[in-house]
């Protein structure tokens, strides 16, 4: 199955501690899905919400057309995901949205948000594995 991402959410995972992810389905009306092919939403600072028994992305689009998004879960998965989010301190956010063959997808997180100390840290120890990589390439 061919996948190909569309969008991608790049500060989630620098925010974030990812707790566990999912793939859904989205229920899109036509003029959004021509908004996600042309990539003319920004899907950095959507969250996800319990509401009316399904799981929605809330905001969904660009600065003159907005929605909220139901998500295509098993039942399964929606509980989880419900479960998780009554942890206090637990959110959900939609990491990228890609193509699956003839289907839009999101893959969608369960996070814990991360201070700002643990992002510091993060920083310093990319740095210091690029250094080391970069040290291993010179000396092959």
């Amino acid at each position: 199955m061919p996948t190909r991402q569309i969008l991608k959410n790049t500060k989630a995972r620098f925010d974030f501690q990812i707790l566990e992810s999912f793939q859904a389905g989205l229920k899109l009306s036509g003029g959004m899905v021509k908004l996600i092919t042309n990539k003319k939403v920004n899907i950095t600072g959507l969250y996800i919400a319990y509401n009316q028994k399904q799981l929605q992305i809330i905001g969904f689009g660009n600065e003159t057309y907005r929605e909220n998004v139901p998500l295509l879960l098993k039942a399964k998965e929606l509980q989880s995901i419900k479960k998780s989010l009554a942890t206090k301190g637990n959110t959900a956010v939609v990491l990228e949205i890609k193509r699956l063959n003839r289907w839009l997808k999101a893959e969608i997180a369960v996070v814990k948000g991360r201070n700002q100390a643990n992002k510091k840290e993060m920083l310093k120890e990319r740095d210091i594995k690029r250094e080391t990589d970069r040290d291993f390439k010179d000396v092959n």
